[in-house]
């Protein structure tokens, strides 16, 4: 499956019917939940849906479809949070809805068509709205599965979800990465990344926008506008992270067959660290994520590897010298005087770390199966 973004461009009539479509999605959400607190099972509730439509006659304006994807979302969020539940995090009840909260609403199989017309022209047709332009900035390829409409700081969005898969190809290399605030990254070959330090770019025009937030009067029209003003910063500023970051990750992919990481509980670092907006730029997490789902398709192996005492060891002769402070930016071994950069010793023991820990995976993967063929040989001894 891929998804493709495209910028939608409705009319006035268009923007009415979408609004409307996503507030009636939004209390049919909120119905549901509403039943499912009274113990309701799943199908039970997908049921309600005809007697609701009886009640609220502005349902008739929206896909029935769509209104049964409200179900589906209802279920999965539910199902998120017994998920996050078993891992240990402390989670609560799904909640309500309001306004402000509930952006999206999807179309599953059918009650759409996407057509092409010329250059990056193109018209969306949806059930129940009508034919809207959108900008077609990349080629659709494979057979469209579902379509869901957002909207985001005023404008709106359609996410097309289909059956196409995007075959990528590794590398030969092997490299391990240590990541950093001064260098994004810094890889066991010795090449370093530059941080870009995106929030640090639009700091200025931010400081702005949030002073002129800050004096408008409460609910005026004025701070909604100062409001949107300082979003759509924020989002520029996302933008450009997840650009450079998925940039990066497609470029380590092609490079390399094998890739160590260090896995960081950024949590914990954000809340114990001075540096934490830098932290919070940088985007570790989103860069780990992104490898490892690109190297799945890719063929590619990338192993998490646990950062401890990787800048303090020696990658010469192994020995573990005392702790380095923030500010020592340059690695002399104590023992063998063996002199290198910090960062660039780090990458080299998560490299040597990231082999070692495969290579281990790897042999207990191959005694599971061969445990299980001698069982099931066992098995069809016994039963002849």
């Amino acid at each position: 499956m891929i998804t493709y973004k495209f910028r939608l461009y409705p009319k006035k009539a268009e923007v009415e019917k979408l609004e409307i479509a996503k507030e009636v999605c939004r209390q049919t959400y909120n119905y549901l939940l509403a039943e499912l607190n009274e113990g309701y099972t799943k199908n039970e509730i997908q049921n309600f849906l005809l007697d609701l439509k009886v009640v609220n006659p502005q349902m008739d304006n929206v896909h029935s479809k769509v209104l049964q994807m409200e179900n589906q979302r209802l279920f999965g969020n539910l199902s998120s949070l017994s998920q996050r539940k078993k891992q240990g995090h402390k989670v609560g009840r799904l909640r309500f809805k309001g306004k402000n909260w509930f952006k999206t609403f999807t179309y599953n199989q059918s009650g759409f068509s996407l057509t092409h017309l010329k250059a990056k022209k193109g018209i969306l047709w949806l059930s129940k709205i009508g034919e809207i332009p959108i900008k077609l900035h990349r080629q659709v390829e494979g057979n469209i599965k579902s379509i869901t409409i957002k909207k985001s700081l005023g404008r709106w969005y359609a996410s097309v979800v289909t059956d196409n898969v995007i075959k990528r190809v590794c590398g030969i290399g092997e490299i391990g990465i240590d990541v950093g605030i001064e260098n994004y990254i810094y890889d066991s070959d010795g090449n370093a990344y530059e941080n870009p330090k995106h929030f640090d770019n639009y700091h200025q025009e931010l400081k702005i926008a949030q002073q002129s937030l800050s004096k408008k009067e409460k609910r005026s029209n004025s701070r909604i506008k100062a409001r949107i003003k300082v979003a759509k910063i924020h989002e520029r500023i996302a933008n450009a992270r997840d650009d450079f970051i998925h940039k990066l990750s497609t470029k380590l992919i092609k490079e390399n067959k094998f890739i160590a990481i260090e896995k960081l509980n950024i949590k914990n670092l954000i809340g114990i660290s001075y540096n934490a907006k830098n932290i919070a730029d940088a985007s570790w997490g989103k860069l780990s994520m992104y490898l490892h789902y690109k190297a799945e398709n890719a063929g590619c192996v990338v192993q998490d590897v646990d950062p401890a005492y990787t800048t303090r060891d020696c990658n010469f002769c192994g020995h573990r010298n005392r702790k380095l402070f923030l500010w020592q930016r340059q690695f002399c071994c104590e023992k063998c005087n063996g002199e290198l950069p910090r960062d660039y010793n780090s990458a080299i023991n998560i490299l040597a770390r990231g082999k070692e820990l495969a290579s281990l995976e790897k042999a207990s993967n191959t005694g599971q199966l061969v445990q299980q063929e001698a069982s099931m040989k066992a098995e069809a001894t016994t039963s002849t």
